[in-house]
């Protein structure tokens, strides 16, 4: 098998492990596993936003942010979640782009919801002190600026 086809299993496994409830990972709590799924999310529009270094930068940080919930929910140290989280989120990030003509509304979406729960942490200022309830209804504004986001990286992976 060649390490294009690996990663490419891999990546499914880990994409059907997080979106089907009972297949996730066994240590891995649901938490754990949404805040893996949003930080690859994040990590792919921050991409996007390379161009506004502000927004850049708060992307940055909601990275950063999903993957300290991660590393809490799992109890590690979030150094050493960093490191082990990056080919995690990789093998994620590659997923979303290998599937982005068949999935793109739900890249989308996934970006919103989970643009609106990184805002939640965000406005709590450098160091959130509590981990907000993960969205179900997203306000309409915070719903534009993410779809606008996530659009940008499919026309990008449309190229």
């Amino acid at each position: 098998m060649t390490p294009q086809i690996q990663a490419s299993v891999l990546a499914l496994i880990l994409q059907i492990s997080l979106q089907t409830p009972g297949l996730a990972l066994a240590q891995e709590s649901r938490l754990a596993s949404q805040a893996l799924h949003c930080s690859a999310v994040m990590s792919v529009v921050q991409d996007v936003a390379s161009d506004d270094p502000t927004l850049h930068a708060r992307l940055g940080q909601a990275v950063r942010v999903f993957s300290e919930v991660h590393a809490q929910e799992m109890g590690a140290s979030p150094d050493t979640a960093m490191h082990q989280l990056q080919p995690r989120r990789e093998a994620l990030r590659q997923s979303f782009r290998g599937q982005w003509a068949e999935r793109a509304a739900y890249f989308r979406e996934d970006t919103v919801v989970c643009g609106a729960w990184a805002e939640g942490f965000l406005a709590q200022g450098e160091r959130y002190s509590h981990v907000p309830v993960y969205p179900k209804v997203v306000a309409a504004d915070v719903r534009a600026k993410y779809q606008a986001l996530a659009q940008t990286a499919l026309d990008r992976w449309n190229r």
